[in-house]
């Protein structure tokens, strides 16, 4: 059986990922294109940590080979909860960022910032 936290986040996921959508068909969804969903929460007392930390690793990704969107939210009623949405020209695109050296320099630092691991989906485009 799902409890209450369980649906109000799928429900915040649903509309995060609707309105992005939305952002996406305006630009016309292309076929072949990876796309990333991620979570990122923080714990109570580290938000401003974890906003300082990857507000400028999504720029220095927006600038990767391969990368044709990367936007970085946050829940507005829950600072510290934070979405990517990232579009990649293909899946290589997106091997190579988990690659890069700003990533190498991210990961070791969340462990004390997160609330949970970040968790991702990965899809394709099946309609434009």
């Amino acid at each position: 059986m799902l409890d209450r936290r369980t649906v109000v986040q799928g429900a915040a996921l649903g509309s995060v990922f609707a309105s992005l959508m939305q952002t996406q068909i305006a630009e016309a969804a292309e076929p072949g294109l990876t796309y990333v969903i991620a979570e990122i929460v923080a714990k109570p007392d580290k938000a401003d940590a974890l906003r300082a930390l990857i507000v400028p690793f999504a720029a220095k990704s927006r600038t990767e080979p391969g990368c044709k969107s990367y936007q970085l939210l946050e829940v507005q009623s829950e600072p510290g909860r934070f979405f990517t949405f990232e579009s990649w020209t293909d899946k290589a695109s997106l091997d190579a960022h988990m690659t890069t050296p700003h990533i190498k320099e991210i990961i070791p630092k969340l462990p004390d910032i997160l609330a949970k691991p970040f968790t991702q989906i990965f899809l394709n485009s099946v309609s434009s």
